[in-house]
């Protein structure tokens, strides 16, 4: 029997293209709304800055805003100060042409930004560091802000204000920034966007905004949300709650609750709450991409409680992709749904990195990725996610179907899952189709419940030994320029490995990388980033203790697998 397999990437119906700007104008604009969403009012260059050799080319990019942040499209003019030093084309290649510096320029609708070129014989030049950020434009929150401010700088708002509109102040296309500090307590978010202009709650650049729910009620969420069309993006929550063993489930609050459509959570980091973010079934268009999320749920009487995306969905759209989840109580993905209590509908798992969850509790039997349930499921996808159990964890790795429910259609493309009691464990569909997916273990590599389905959907796609070749796969954010997420899986156990960062860090700009297992530690690595490859060392680290236990049950990776976070600015 033959499978085959056309990826149409939907990313198109889930992106709205003002949810990726990373400024937004102040209210109360009272120019012609019409003109300006055409008008351009600021533009960046990729890069910022860069060294060439004599003769050598590069491609630079240029992005248009308008006023409110949102990306326009507009005739770009390309110009050189010293067009003997380096040379530009109408469509943006800048070559070197003599030993000096140059100033590159885009120009559109009478705006224009810049980039310094230096030029020499070898290329081997330091170009001169990216220029600072424009100002954050929008309004703040601070842990003693207050309903009184204005939500400037200067007299900033406190987060319940924000988050409920301060009477009507924040609209669409605004950004609410968060700086540094610890809110504590449970917040409620009724902001709302539109399609082209979402409202943006972020954590300002450079600082770290800390949400603990340990203060608040026990059986509200931390961070809920009702309004459509709003983004969450790069701040942190967490509960300080120390204890973490209950006898009636649900005593841990759920972090993130959603419960609106048309929602992004981006680049999060949570930890040692609840459940990490949950989705009501009825609620659609949503998308968690980016999060780091370790160290969730509680310790029951029957199991372990937690589970870093709990998801449900009765129409879809529902997209989970490049987030990072480890060392929870209970499961790392979990597409499930009790009976009658929602469907499992047009999910999308892409390339998420799951490993060792389910390992702080003392009998859990969890698994990194479940999609099915006690209801429904078709639609689902899972591509190019990266899942690892180390050894001597006996759960279950990936588990795709659940009891013998009798589901709709699953994809499974591209995923690399490597260890557990069982690898895959794929229930009751009536369609299954599976290519270039890497699955390898010691002990049960697939296991089919459904006798109907043929081993033969998985021929030449797993592996009953360990590889030996080291594998490193670097995914760029899909929302933060500078971003990206790394994974290695160090079968050959180097000191070290290479990563080409070039079309992720703009060269001359300070970059990071961090061991998601340390994140708040020393990076691994890091410096002025000059272009082409970087070395990784390779070094294992003790995984992050839970709040409120004196030592993490989880397993150490060491040097055989670790995830990392690149970031530069």
């Amino acid at each position: 029997m033959t499978f085959a397999f056309k990826l149409s990437r939907r990313l198109a119906q889930n992106v709205w293209v003002g949810a990726v700007a990373a400024l937004a104008a102040c209210a109360g604009d009272s120019t012609n709304p019409d003109l300006v969403a055409r008008r351009v009012k600021t533009i960046t260059i990729d890069p910022s800055s860069a060294g060439l050799a004599v003769s050598e080319s590069r491609q630079f990019s240029a992005r248009l805003y308008n006023a409110r942040g949102v990306e326009v499209s507009g005739t770009v003019g390309w110009s050189s100060t010293a067009g003997t030093v380096a040379g530009v084309s109408s469509g943006g290649w800048v070559t070197g042409l003599t030993s000096g510096t140059a100033t590159i320029h885009a120009t559109a609708d009478g705006v224009s930004a810049s980039a310094a070129v230096i030029v020499s014989a070898d290329g081997d030049s330091e170009p001169p560091p990216p220029p600072p950020p424009p100002p954050h434009a929008g309004f703040h929150v601070v842990p003693s802000g207050s309903s009184a401010g204005d939500g400037s700088a200067a007299s900033p708002w406190d987060l319940a204000t924000a988050l409920s509109g301060a009477g009507g102040r924040v609209q669409p296309g605004d950004t609410v920034w968060l700086h540094g500090g610890t809110y504590r307590g449970n917040f409620r978010s009724t902001v709302k966007g539109t399609a082209t202009a979402p409202v943006v709650v972020r954590g300002y650049p450079g600082e770290r905004a800390i949400i603990d729910g340990a203060s608040g009620s026990a059986t509200a969420s931390t961070w809920y949300v009702g309004g459509q069309y709003s983004v969450f993006w790069g701040f942190e929550i967490t509960n300080s709650n120390p204890t973490r063993v209950f006898s009636t489930v649900g005593d841990r609050q759920n972090v993130i609750a959603n419960y609106a459509s048309h929602t992004k959570y981006i680049n999060l980091v949570v930890h040692d709450g609840g459940v990490a973010f949950y989705n009501e079934a009825n609620y659609v268009d949503v998308e968690i991409t980016g999060c780091i999320i370790y160290n969730i749920g509680w310790q029951g009487g029957d199991r372990g409680h937690g589970h870093a995306l709990y998801i449900k969905s009765n129409t879809g759209p529902v997209l989970a992709r490049d987030n990072v989840m480890f060392n929870q109580f209970g499961y790392g993905v979990h597409v499930f749904s009790n009976p009658s209590s929602g469907q499992l509908n047009n999910i999308r798992l892409e390339g998420n990195v799951a490993f060792n969850n389910g390992t702080q509790a003392t009998n859990s039997t969890a698994s990194n990725i479940l999609v099915g349930g006690d209801d429904y499921a078709t639609g689902n996808v899972l591509v190019g996610n990266m899942t690892y159990s180390s050894p001597g964890v006996a759960n279950r790795n990936v588990h795709v179907g659940y009891g013998t429910l009798k589901n709709g259609t699953v994809q499974l493309v591209d995923n690399y899952f490597a260890g557990g009691s069982t690898v895959l464990d794929v229930g009751y569909w009536s369609s299954v189709t599976a290519t270039g997916n890497r699955i390898t273990g010691t002990n049960v590599v697939v296991k089919l419940s459904d006798p109907g389905l043929p081993l033969s959907l998985f021929t030449g796609q797993t592996a009953s030994v360990l590889p030996t070749v080291t594998k490193v796969v670097v995914r760029p954010s899909p929302h933060e320029v500078g971003r990206a997420n790394v994974v290695v899986y160090n079968w050959s156990r180097l000191d070290a490995v290479t990563l080409d960062l070039s079309g992720i860090v703009a060269v001359g700009a300070d970059y990071e990388i961090r061991n998601v297992q340390d994140l708040y530690g020393t990076p691994v690595a890091g410096g002025r980033y000059a272009g082409g490859s970087v070395t990784l060392p390779i070094r294992g680290v003790p995984p992050p203790v839970p709040i409120g236990m004196t030592s993490s049950r989880a397993p150490a990776t060491g040097i055989d697998f670790n995830a990392y976070i690149v970031t530069s600015r």
